[in-house]
C-alpha cells in the first residue's frame, strides 16, 4: 500500500491568507484617504479602475495562500503554492531540503541539474511541534525519506 501524504497551509499560510486582502483594502483606503483615488486628466487608468484591481488581487492571493496544498506519495510530489503549481516524479528530485529561517521551517524540493529549488508552501510551519509533526510525516514516504536533508540551513 502507497503512503501518501496530504498537506494543506499551516498558520503562516493562514496569515497571509488573512492578510494579503486586508493589505489590499487598506492601502485602498489610505489612498481614498490621501485623495489618491480622484481621477485627473494625466491619469492612465482611473484610480477607481487601480483601485478595484488590488483589492481583487489581495483577495486572489489571500484564497491561494488558505488553498495551498500538498500531496506527497510514492510516485512523486503535487504541489499547490501561493504563486505556482507543479507536479515532479521521484526521480527528477535531488534532495528534499529542510531550510530554518528565523521563526518558520520550510521544505524546499532541489531539482536534478537546477541551480533554483522549489519551496512546498504548504509544508511551511512555525519551528517546533508541528513542523517536526510535518518532518516526521514526510519521512513516512519512503523516496521522500531517502531524500530529506535536514542539515541544510
Amino acid at each position: 500500500m502507497d503512503t501518501v501524504v496530504a498537506l494543506r497551509a499551516g498558520s503562516p499560510g493562514r496569515i497571509l491568507a488573512l492578510g494579503a486582502p486586508l493589505g489590499a483594502v487598506a492601502l485602498v483606503l489610505l489612498g481614498a484617504q490621501r485623495d489618491s483615488l480622484v481621477a485627473s486628466s494625466t491619469d492612465v487608468v482611473a484610480p477607481s479602475v487601480v483601485a478595484v484591481v488590488t483589492v481583487i488581487a489581495g483577495l486572489v492571493l489571500g484564497w491561494r495562500a488558505w488553498t495551498q496544498r500538498a500531496e506527497l506519495d510514492e510516485s512523486g510530489v503535487r504541489c499547490r503554492n501561493l504563486l505556482v503549481t507543479f507536479d515532479v516524479d521521484w526521480g527528477l528530485v535531488e534532495s528534499l531540503r529542510v531550510e530554518r529561517r528565523g521563526p518558520l521551517v520550510l521544505l524546499e524540493l532541489v531539482l536534478v541539474h537546477q541551480r533554483r529549488s522549489h519551496r512546498i508552501g504548504a509544508a511551511t510551519r512555525r519551528s517546533g511541534p508541528s513542523s517536526e509533526a510535518v518532518l516526521a510525516a514526510v519521512s513516512q514516504v519512503a523516496p521522500a525519506s531517502l531524500r530529506l536533508d535536514r542539515t541544510a540551513s
